[in-house]
């Protein structure tokens, strides 16, 4: 309970050892986890080719892009996995500074305006304005682009996502809802897991390899934030992350 530099150094040992800690545990179920999403693609794609060398099904424009559905879904897995590894490991490189969480909000929004509209969903933001917090802006960046591509993926068209953006008690308090489908209370908690797409409502395929909010976790928690979901009052899913103002503006 120290208050000086070695209270902190204690508090960031301690941080890091819970953090190696988890990882350790988690590490021996992704094994399993990844081999068995590695191998649903590529047993459509040998399937679908044996059927082409077979002449069963004819070449057409219509068999190449369900090849091309396949590789594209193994392209992304194999992006995500190796992006979580970094993260996990802690080769994600984090430069801190201080930085306005609600200018950054719009200008993640600004650039997904275009592929929201494709999809016939309205991204709208409100709430306090000038919020700053000591943060890697590109990950901050890279948190706010998943949590819009996650409700862009598994949200009916049409649909709506909603930020909102308010201060409590020293924090900000971010949240993004989206409408339906939703996701049960009792399985919100599971959704940071590594590659678990159980709720068959929010499950597509093609929508993801289910690793976009376990990558959220762990740059918040990076962030010295918290994380995490609910069903949302829009009758879509909810995420709700808690990070630390920056120090003057928190006292």
């Amino acid at each position: 309970n120290r208050q000086d530099e070695f209270g902190q150094l204690m508090e960031d040992i301690n941080h890091l050892t819970n953090t190696l800690e988890k990882n350790q545990t988690s590490r021996r179920r992704w094994i399993a986890d990844i081999s068995h999403e590695l191998r649903t693609p590529l047993a459509i794609l040998v399937g679908e080719i044996e059927a082409l060398k077979d002449g069963i099904r004819p070449f057409n424009a219509e068999q190449l892009e369900s090849l091309d559905q396949e590789i594209q879904r193994l392209h992304h897995l194999t992006d995500d996995l190796y992006e979580l590894s970094l993260s996990d490991i802690g080769g994600l490189r984090y430069e801190f500074e201080r930085m306005d969480l609600a200018g950054c909000v719009t200008q993640v929004i600004k650039s997904h305006e275009l592929s929201a509209k494709e999809k016939n969903m309205a991204i709208t933001f409100d709430g306090e304005t000038n919020v700053l917090v000591s943060a890697d802006s590109k990950r901050i960046h890279q948190l706010l682009s998943n949590l819009i591509r996650n409700s862009l993926a598994y949200t009916d068209m049409p649909g709506r996502v909603k930020f909102s953006l308010q201060l409590r008690q020293g924090n900000a308090i971010l949240s993004v809802s989206d409408t339906a489908p939703s996701v049960a209370e009792d399985q919100c908690l599971h959704l940071f897991e590594p590659l678990y797409r159980q709720d068959v409502s929010r499950t597509r395929r093609g929508s993801g390899a289910g690793l976009g909010l376990a990558i959220c976790q762990n740059i918040v928690e990076a962030h010295r934030g918290k994380i995490a979901a609910n069903p949302s009052a829009l009758g879509g899913l909810q995420i709700v992350i808690e990070l630390p103002l920056a120090q003057k503006e928190a006292a």
